[in-house]
């Protein structure tokens, strides 16, 4: 008896303390800040290098962070992100760690991941936005724009993933080590790869409902298991920077919607606050426009969607012998004087990310390889964008159009 009430008063507390507005922001907010830390430390090229993959700064004006000062920044995320976690009035610390990644991501744009773009948005809300001594209500509705953000990156996925290059490829890619060691069941999971964008769209619908939430956090929850059996070492064993991302949305699900019966995102998106409409402007109005090729894949809730924009760099012999040796060993020779560089493997390779998915990004870096050619005429990039509306068709540029 002694036993089963201690189990059960166990059960309570858990309850409990997810019926709390701030204890569900602190958990909420070392989740983010944990997660953060784990994406950087698991691609520390990307923010400090060494590398050959070029960068990509919004201004060339911007001078590059590197050396010493890229170490010290680098260092210095994690040291805020620990005193984030430990003190009790972490604003500054914060705020500090969103102008350093800020500065990182203003200097390169392949430092705008998916998972960097959603974790600094949800930590702004989060630890920025409750005022020091702000009561229950302030800080509920401060779970509920994170709970907006998460089911709105929910729909968006799902939306982005309704089209054939998803379906016929990507899916099929996905499920391959299923597909692999069960040849038979290929069948029944291409014809799952058709529904799977509509379920999608649905439990993130249905989280931001009363009566389809359970059964929605659920669903969400399975995915994200699937996903890391997918991509994980049994699996695929591919881009290993996601892995906790997926599981940390799976957390997510569980912080926000279970337990949250006096949630209602009627409430929630009628009020006016600067957090809120940031919020919608950015996981919901701007990736409508990605739709129509106005706004950023990767900002959209794109990634492994079919949806995203590709390209590959060609050169010649010639082109190929005058390259720097870490970028030529990264070339595949698939024809006679033809010479491939796959973007997404060398970023891959180099970065431990997926290459920023953009045509402006593209060129950028097809122009850096080119800076390094004796003979800028033997090289060609060819980007293929992929949307859902208004794609552009198979495009060629040469150095000089670059």
């Amino acid at each position: 008896m002694r036993g089963q009430g201690s189990e059960i008063e166990h059960r309570t507390g858990w309850r409990n303390l997810l019926r709390r507005p701030v204890d569900r922001l602190f958990l909420l907010k070392t989740t983010v800040i944990v997660a953060f830390c784990a994406g950087l430390l698991m691609c520390p090229a990307l923010w400090i290098g060494p590398r050959s993959y070029p960068v990509v700064p919004v201004s060339s004006l911007l001078p590059p962070i590197e050396g010493v000062v890229a170490a010290g920044l680098y260092g210095c995320l994690f040291l805020l992100a620990a005193l984030a976690v430990v003190l009790p009035r972490p604003r500054w610390c914060v705020a500090g760690f969103l102008a350093i990644i800020a500065v990182f991501c203003l200097t390169d744009q392949t430092r705008w991941q998916p998972w960097v773009f959603q974790y600094g948005f949800l930590l702004a809300i989060v630890a920025l936005c409750p005022r020091a001594g702000s009561g229950q209500g302030d800080q509920a509705r401060v779970l509920d724009i994170a709970r907006l953000i998460v089911a709105l990156t929910y729909v968006f996925s799902g939306l982005q993933k309704i089209n054939l290059n998803f379906m016929e490829n990507d899916f099929p890619w996905i499920v391959s080590p299923i597909s692999g060691l069960l040849p038979s069941a290929s069948g029944v999971l291409g014809a799952f790869g058709f529904v799977v964008p509509f379920i999608q769209v649905a439990f993130g619908i249905g989280l931001l409902t009363q009566r389809y939430r359970r059964v929605s956090l659920w669903s969400a929850v399975c995915m994200h298991l699937f996903i890391l059996a997918m991509f994980g070492p049994a699996g695929l064993n591919w881009n290993d920077v996601i892995w906790p991302w997926t599981a940390t949305m799976a957390a997510f699900d569980v912080l926000l919607f279970s337990q949250a019966s006096d949630f209602s995102w009627r409430k929630a998106a009628t009020r006016r606050e600067p957090s809120l409409l940031a919020a919608i402007m950015l996981f919901a109005l701007l990736p409508l426009l990605s739709f129509f090729n106005l706004w950023d894949s990767y900002l959209s809730s794109a990634l492994y969607s079919g949806n995203l924009t590709e390209a590959q760099i060609y050169l010649s012999d010639i082109g190929a012998a005058s390259l720097a040796p870490a970028i030529r060993s990264r070339l595949v020779h698939t024809s006679p004087d033809t010479n491939v560089l796959n973007i997404q493997r060398w970023a891959m390779e180099d970065l431990n990310v997926t290459p920023y998915s953009e045509t402006r990004v593209f060129k950028a870096v097809a122009k850096s390889v080119c800076s390094g050619m004796r003979d800028r005429s033997q090289l060609v990039l060819i980007v293929t964008e992929q949307r859902m509306f208004f794609s552009r068709p198979e495009s060629g540029y040469r150095c000089a159009e670059l």
